[in-house]
């Protein structure tokens, strides 16, 4: 959820104004020039993040996030399993801006739409696997006690190591950080990116979570 305030907390940061290191890394040209080691969200956006440009002020928070993005965007986890942690993370922190890039990112590796709408949903109470169901509550756990809890644990480790668990945990924290910094910054949506209403939240044993 984005803050009530008019105008944006923390304004983005034009690129000329950037320090020359956050440039080398973060404007569209340098992720385009890195393609062969960044997933194609990343590689191909048309222009530079707001996100960014926000995070821009802070050089090196913004170079540290670089590693750590690429890092949490490729590797241990399939591009779907990937899509839909961020995908609820995203509705659970409230993040219009994350729901509306990867509605589109999602659907690009292959989540369909209906999927992508259903992420929404209660995980017990619409058709997942159980693995993709365990991922989806692992978000909600986190997000609610910081633990993965028991039964959603051994479902995820009949597919995951402790790797993957450990990226999956890298994944919705990095979510988690990046929707606060927007919400906290008031961030605006990208131009060219379309803006995607946030739809209510269905959580196990919870109310509805429209905020």
């Amino acid at each position: 959820m984005a803050t009530d305030d008019a105008q944006p907390r923390v304004e983005p940061l034009p690129v000329e104004q950037w320090a020359p290191e956050v440039r080398a890394v973060w404007t569209a040209d340098s992720l385009k020039s890195k393609e062969d080691e960044l997933p194609a969200h990343l590689a191909h956006m048309p222009d530079t993040l707001n996100l960014t440009r926000i995070l821009a002020h802070h050089p090196e928070l913004a170079v540290a996030l670089y590693p750590l993005s690429t890092l949490v965007n490729a590797g241990l986890l399939s591009p779907r399993d990937r899509e839909l942690v961020t995908l609820r993370a995203a509705l659970r922190s409230r993040s219009g801006y994350l729901w509306s890039h990867h509605y589109e990112t999602a659907q690009a590796v292959g989540v369909t739409e209906a999927e992508v709408l259903r992420t929404a949903e209660d995980p017990s109470a619409v058709i997942w696997s159980p693995h993709e169901a365990a991922l989806i509550s692992s978000v909600d756990e986190v997000c609610d006690t910081s633990v993965i809890g028991a039964a959603t644990w051994k479902q995820l480790r009949r597919t995951y190591d402790d790797a993957q668990v450990l990226q999956l945990l890298a994944l919705i924290g990095t979510y988690r950080f990046l929707a606060t910094v927007l919400n906290t910054a008031g961030a605006a949506l990208d131009e060219w990116r379309p803006e995607r209403p946030l739809p209510t939240v269905n959580v196990a044993g919870q109310r509805s979570t429209t905020r």
